[in-house]
């Protein structure tokens, strides 16, 4: 899954006879997107598992974290009578830190994210901004 800048720069940016327009008939269509495919840095969500559980839903729902004896849990407002869902942290899979559009005063953002195991078997990604949590990714 892992592909170098480089990599993704050189692949072709069509497949080999395409001119524009890319997509005139169903068949470009299909070819084109078999191109597509084939390139290393993109992914099915059917191979998930199989490459290391990457976020197959991405969405950003303010979350809270409590800590209650000893245990974290995610807290979630669910449905409109703003019912709280929670679930235990069973445990932390992966850390890390990322920095989106770090070039842009207004739209940057520097945010430390966490992978967790949540008791309902559920695999999410959780994003601290600032003093806020948010849900932004579930691997299925």
């Amino acid at each position: 899954m892992e592909a170098s800048v480089s990599e993704i720069h050189r692949y072709p940016l069509r497949p080999e006879g395409f001119e524009e327009p890319l997509f005139p008939t169903r068949e470009s269509r299909r070819a084109v997107m078999d191109h597509l495919l084939r390139a290393p840095w993109l992914s099915r969500a059917s191979e998930m598992e199989k490459r290391g559980g990457q976020a197959a839903h991405i969405r950003r729902e303010p979350v809270e974290l409590e800590n209650r004896c000893g245990r974290m849990w995610v807290v979630r407002a669910s449905g409109r009578r703003r019912c709280r869902r929670r679930h235990h942290v069973v445990e932390v899979l992966l850390r890390w830190r990322e920095v989106l559009a770090w070039w842009d005063e207004e739209r940057a953002k520097d945010r430390k994210l966490v992978r967790v195991l949540l008791s309902d078997g559920a695999v999410v990604d959780l994003a601290r901004e600032g003093p806020r949590w948010f849900l932004v990714g579930v691997t299925d």
